[in-house]
């Protein structure tokens, strides 16, 4: 299974409880966003959809902003129920 593939279900299970995500941005920095899944999808007003199944688009809950990640660069995720920690990066 995948970052990817595994990110959808415990998104799907937590259905509109909040989930916590941290990940390694691009610059090598540590980022947490806290999301509802009900958020989950493409930029409204954007146009453009995202082709690769790894980019998740979501709506960070703190600020109020769309913010993307990668799933091959998730190093946790955590629910209410817990969290699952992720192995080394897929990418």
């Amino acid at each position: 299974m995948t970052n990817a593939q595994l990110i959808n279900e415990i998104l799907l299970a937590a259905g509109s409880k909040f989930v916590t995500i941290t990940f390694v941005k691009k610059d090598g920095s540590e980022r947490k966003i806290t999301v509802n899944p009900k958020e989950v999808g493409e930029i409204k007003g954007t146009g453009s959809t995202c082709a690769d199944p790894n980019i998740f688009r979501v709506v960070d809950t703190k600020i109020g902003q769309w913010r993307s990640f990668d799933a091959r660069r998730v190093i946790k995720v955590a629910t209410k129920g817990g969290s699952v920690d992720f192995p080394s990066s897929e990418a």
